[in-house]
């Protein structure tokens, strides 16, 4: 079930294809079969780079719900994700995804804690080793990019996607 592979009519590049295989296999190698997140990371090349993907399951939430407090799962997944990248070029963006569940509390709507996991991942992959100067961009885009646009509500939408341009 690849979703987004329309996005835009350009295919990926050699470079992008050749990297995202890369780093599927080493997060292969990172990670534990069974571990909480292992298969909630997802990576696929696209027009712009390489997007590592880390979604919500199901049964597992990567955040304390309505929070930017991440799991400790979360923050071991990141570590492992920072050294693979830390091998790579390139310059990185971080995204924030939340699904379409209307959510208000005292300190978040769906914006805010978008931006907010964003940040919370930038500090992790920063902490893992990863150049703070390659990052570029770290945004929120609450519910408005659904990973499942005909299941808005749906855990997968729940994500964070991290972009590496191409280096060379």
């Amino acid at each position: 079930q690849e979703q987004g592979a329309d996005k835009g009519d350009k295919a990926p590049s050699k470079a992008a294809l050749q990297q995202a295989a890369d780093i599927k296999k080493e997060l292969a190698k990172a990670f534990l079969p069974g571990e909480k997140l292992a298969d909630g990371v997802s990576v696929e090349a696209t027009d712009k780079g390489v997007v590592i993907s880390i979604t919500d399951q199901l049964d597992f939430g990567m955040f304390e719900i309505g929070s930017a407090m991440p799991r400790r799962e979360l923050v071991l997944a990141m570590e492992k994700i920072g050294h693979i990248i830390n091998e790579k070029k390139g310059t990185i963006t971080i995204s924030g995804h939340t699904d379409a569940r209307p959510f208000r509390s005292d300190t978040y709507d769906n914006w805010r804690l978008s931006t907010a996991r964003a940040h919370a991942a930038y500090y992790m992959l920063v902490r893992g080793g990863v150049d703070e100067s390659r990052i570029t961009e770290v945004a929120g885009f609450a519910d408005r990019q659904p990973k499942i646009a005909s299941d808005p509500m749906a855990a997968t939408n729940r994500r964070i996607e991290i972009l590496m341009t191409a280096g060379g």
